[in-house]
Parts: C-alpha cells; sequence; structure tokens
C-alpha cells in the first residue's frame, strides 16, 4: 500500500479530532509510522531481483506470443494472392465445382493488381485508427476487436463470386492488418524487460515472416481448381484462435499505469518480471505523471491535501480522465509539459517539439523500407521464378523465400540486444543494395541463376534488420503518450510506401525495364546516409530515456 493509500485510511481519523494540536501530533505520527514502514518494504524488496534485470519469463513470453498472432495474419494476408494467381483468374474447366460458386474470377491484370494493392490501402486505414484504439481499449482489447476484419475480409474472400467482391474482401483484411502491425509491437515494447526488449519486439516481425512462409504453403498445396478459396479463406482460422485464447495475455502494465490504474498496473509488472522488486522500473514511468501525487520523489514526505485525498480515491475508481494536466504551482517546466495539457493524436503530434525529430525519422525508416523494393519479391516472386522454372518447381522456390525469411528474421532477433539496433540496420540496407544490384543484372542479362540467388540474398540482408528494425524503432522512440499517434503515422506511412510500389512496380518495369532496381538501390543508399546521422543507438535504454534524447 503507497504512502497516499494509508492517508486517505486514516482520514476520519483526523476529522474526530477538535484540537488543532491533536490533529498535528497524530498527523507527524502518522508520518513517522507510514514512512518507517515504506521504508521497511523497500528494503525487504532489494533483497529480490530487480524488474530492471529480469529476463524474459514464461508469462512475458506467453502474452507476447498470445499478442503476435495479429501480425501472424498481416503476414499471411500480405501474400496470399502470390502463388494462386493463375488459378483465380483462369479457370480449370477440367477441375471439380464447388456448388453454385464460380470455378474462377476471370480478371486482366490491371483489375489483379488492383486485388493486390488495395490491401494496402485497408492497411492505410487500420494503422491511422489504430492508435485511437489502442488508447480506448487498452493494447489487448484493441487487438481482440481487431479481429472482426479479420474474419469478414477471408470469408468474402473465400465466397467470392465476383472480383469485386475479392476486391472488398482484401480491403477489409488490410484494415485488421493494418490495425495489428501497429498496435502489436507497440505491446511487446511495453511488456518487455529492458534488457531484452529488441528481442521480445522482433517477435512481431518473425510473427510476419511465419504468416508469409504459412501462406506461401497453403497456397503451394491448394493451387488448382477451386482450391484458391480455400487458400484465400484460411486466415480466418487464426483469428478464431486469436479469440479463444486471448484471455493469456495480460494488458500492457505501462498503458494500465497511463490511465492511473497504478495498481493493477504493479500486479501486472510483478506478474511478468516475477519479482516484487519493481519500484526502479515504475519510477521512470512516473515522470510522466509529475501531477499525481502518488509519484512525487520518495523525498518529499508531506501528507497529500484533503483534495489530493479526494483525486486518488477517484483515480482508485477509474474516474481519472487520460489528460494529465500539469499542477499550477509547477513552474518553470514550460514546453516540457505542454503534452501533459492535451492528449497526443495524430492530429497533433508534430506540433510538439520532442516528438517531432521522431516522427520524421519513424515516417522515413518505414516509408524508406518499402521504397528499398523488398515487397516486389514477395509479390513478384513467383512470377520471376516461372520464367526460369516449371509451375511446380517455382513454387517450391517460393517456399524456400519464405523459409529462409523466417530463419533470417529469427537471426536477427537473437543478436538485435547483443549488438545493438544500428549495426543491424546499416549492415542488412548495405547488403541489400548490393543484391537488388545483382538481382537487376541477374535480370537484365538474363542471367537465370544470378536472378534466382539474388532473390534469396536481397530476403537474407532484409530480414535481420531492414525488416524488423523500423517496428523496433518505432516503438521506442515515443513515450507512453505519443506512443500511439507516433505508431499510426509510422505504419501510415509504411503502406503509403507499399501501395506506391506495388501499383507503380510493373508499370516502372515496362517502361524501363531491369533499371527500376536502381531505384530501389539509390532509396537505399540515401535512407541509409540519414539515418546513419540522425538515430541513436537505444539498445540497453529505457523507453523515457530515448524520448528525452530528443527533447
Amino acid at each position: 500500500m503507497t504512502l497516499t493509500g494509508r492517508a486517505s485510511e486514516a482520514s476520519d481519523t483526523f476529522d474526530v479530532l477538535d484540537s488543532s494540536g491533536a490533529h498535528e501530533t497524530v498527523e507527524e505520527s502518522l508520518l513517522l509510522h507510514t514512512a518507517t514502514v515504506e521504508a521497511q518494504e523497500r528494503g525487504a524488496n532489494t533483497e529480490s531481483p530487480r524488474s530492471l534485470d529480469a529476463g524474459i519469463t514464461m508469462a512475458c513470453f506467453m502474452s507476447a506470443a498470445v499478442v503476435c498472432l495479429a501480425p501472424l495474419q498481416y503476414g499471411y494476408h500480405i501474400a496470399e494472392l502470390n502463388t494462386p494467381r493463375k488459378i483465380i483468374t483462369g479457370c480449370d474447366k477440367d477441375a471439380a465445382h464447388w456448388g453454385s460458386l464460380p470455378l474462377c474470377l476471370p480478371m486482366n491484370d490491371a483489375i489483379y493488381s488492383l486485388a493486390t494493392s488495395i490491401f494496402a490501402i485497408g492497411g492505410l486505414v487500420g494503422s491511422l485508427g489504430a492508435g485511437w484504439m489502442a488508447e480506448k481499449w487498452g493494447r489487448r482489447g484493441a487487438l481482440l476487436l481487431n479481429n472482426a476484419p479479420f474474419v469478414l475480409g477471408p470469408l468474402l474472400m473465400a465466397f467470392s463470386v465476383s472480383p469485386s467482391m475479392l476486391i472488398v474482401g482484401r480491403f477489409v483484411s488490410g484494415i485488421g492488418s493494418g490495425a495489428a502491425v501497429v498496435i502489436a509491437p507497440m505491446y511487446l515494447s511495453e511488456i518487455a524487460p529492458v534488457r531484452f526488449r529488441g528481442t521480445l519486439n522482433l517477435l512481431n516481425q518473425l510473427s510476419i515472416v511465419v504468416g508469409i512462409l504459412i501462406t506461401l504453403t497453403v497456397g503451394m498445396l491448394a493451387n488448382e481448381g477451386p482450391y484458391w478459396r480455400v487458400s484465400v479463406g484460411f486466415g480466418l482460422v487464426f483469428a478464431l484462435i486469436h479469440i479463444v485464447i486471448s484471455g493469456l495475455a495480460v494488458e500492457s502494465p505501462r498503458y494500465l499505469w497511463s490511465r492511473n490504474r497504478r495498481s493493477e498496473a504493479r500486479a501486472v509488472l510483478c506478474r511478468l518480471r516475477q519479482t516484487p522488486n519493481i519500484d526502479d522500473e515504475v519510477s521512470d514511468w512516473s515522470t510522466t505523471s509529475v501531477s499525481d501525487p502518488t509519484c512525487r520523489p520518495s523525498s518529499d514526505l508531506r501528507l497529500p491535501s484533503d483534495e489530493s485525498l479526494h483525486a486518488d480515491q477517484s483515480v482508485n475508481r477509474g474516474e481519472s480522465d487520460h489528460t494529465i494536466k500539469p499542477d499550477d504551482d509547477d513552474e518553470g517546466l514550460g514546453d516540457a509539459l505542454q503534452v501533459e495539457k492535451v492528449n497526443v493524436t495524430i492530429f497533433n503530434i508534430f506540433r510538439f517539439a520532442q516528438y517531432r525529430k521522431p516522427w520524421a525519422l519513424v515516417l522515413l525508416l518505414q516509408f524508406g523500407q518499402q521504397l528499398s523494393g523488398i515487397n516486389t519479391v514477395f509479390y513478384y516472386s513467383s512470377s520471376v521464378l516461372e520464367k526460369m522454372f516449371s509451375s511446380r518447381i517455382s513454387s517450391i522456390l517460393t517456399v524456400m523465400i519464405g523459409v529462409l525469411n523466417v530463419l533470417a528474421t529469427a537471426s536477427g532477433a537473437l543478436i538485435v540486444d547483443r549488438f545493438g539496433r544500428r549495426p543491424l540496420l546499416f549492415s542488412s540496407m548495405g547488403s541489400m543494395a548490393v543484391s537488388i544490384t545483382l538481382l537487376g543484372l541477374g535480370l537484365g542479362l538474363k542471367i537465370n541463376t544470378l536472378a534466382a540467388v539474388s532473390l534469396y540474398l536481397v530476403v537474407a540482408s532484409f530480414a535481420p534488420g531492414y525488416g524488423p528494425v523500423p517496428f523496433l524503432l518505432g516503438t521506442e522512440f515515443f513515450d507512453i503518450r505519443a506512443a500511439g499517434a507516433g505508431g499510426s503515422w509510422a505504419l501510415a506511412a509504411n503502406w503509403v510506401g507499399t501501395f506506391i510500389v506495388a501499383t507503380a512496380f510493373l508499370p516502372l518495369q515496362n517502361l524501363i525495364g531491369e533499371w527500376v532496381f536502381s531505384i530501389f538501390v539509390v532509396c537505399l543508399v540515401v535512407c541509409g546516409a540519414v539515418f546513419y546521422f540522425h538515430i541513436p543507438e537505444t539498445k540497453g535504454r529505457t523507453i523515457e530515456e530515448i524520448s528525452r534524447s530528443f527533447k
């Protein structure tokens, strides 16, 4: 129990005292007693391991695993139209029909490209609303509700009777995917121990690439007749599993703390860290709520006023508004507390100096990631390989790209907290520039072996660094107040880049041939130079420390 809580319980005792002298004596006695008890509790806690030194416990891993079903669904849907393209657009008249559903959905390349790229438009919509969802319903609650489009989208696609119905299903699935890849990495960073935040956060990217591998495998197995409907509808399974097991994950303790549910936040954090010694960790969170009487420095042993006691009781009943206002007598805090006066949203985050630079950096990280050309590998890998191999062999080789993607991403998760974010990011971008150059040369000079090998080199270069690190940094650059808004903007930039590349790649390739890959190389070089001079190393630092470094 906190000092404020004990003072609140004793307030009735003060009211029955008649003389001011007696009142003062009891007050001094209570203060002495509570200070002594607090000191004893702190001493007892020091015998337990500090939460800042904790590893990834089973409770932490279980919560992360449940939440990672959301980005896994994004990974599944992003590549679901890759392998079955031919059997969706061209009917196999010898194949069995499924009831009244058409065997295929004839459409030209432009319509099929729209069905592919409309997913990014849905993702943009979902990502812009994700921050609001995460603040209103919490990280876990928002992800649970986000299963609605993950249920509706696959159903629309699986039972499509026209290309337009398939397109609508892709758009709906894109909405869910956009929200998922904003909220999930935010949640993972907020529950992760400081020393292993990179490793736990990279489970987000690992889940995405596992989802891609699953959809490539299902697409290969269901690549005949009407079975493409199984391929596009299979994502429904993951949504239902997530709904069933969502109760195994805890709510983010940082979110609970930001909503003034302090006791609940401490209990959840103790469970995640498996230690009661969490004071050092939550003390950094307290700096974001200076107006809360429970968050005053421990050396300030004044009893709170009656008004403060009443406010604290309201907070404990969950009546506090999320907007935090500074005390009137906190002079000199100035701009540092501007954010305390209003909610930080996607509409005003760039108005605050402390968020302006990280906001610009995460936009460039995510937009630049897509301009690296990575999605050309996943969108068009089958068509590239089919120019060199039979349909069956190219499907197997495409699945092997997915396997490599998983293995390379897992290797990044193992080393990101050992070597840091910057080395992983720059080594990845450099090797991608070389690999994409080789891919363009292989395709342009018709050296099929070089082109095929280069596809794998691009994936192996991207997966451990430039794939997961932008998501990780996007959750580390913003404190709890701006986490939702910053994440929404970051992924919005990602989706805009995805849409541009998906719609412009084939026309550009038809216009300038394989020189289109030189555009990706130039983007990698330019973005790499900007990141080198402006992105700090975040390994081993708390989110609050990182956020304050931008002030």
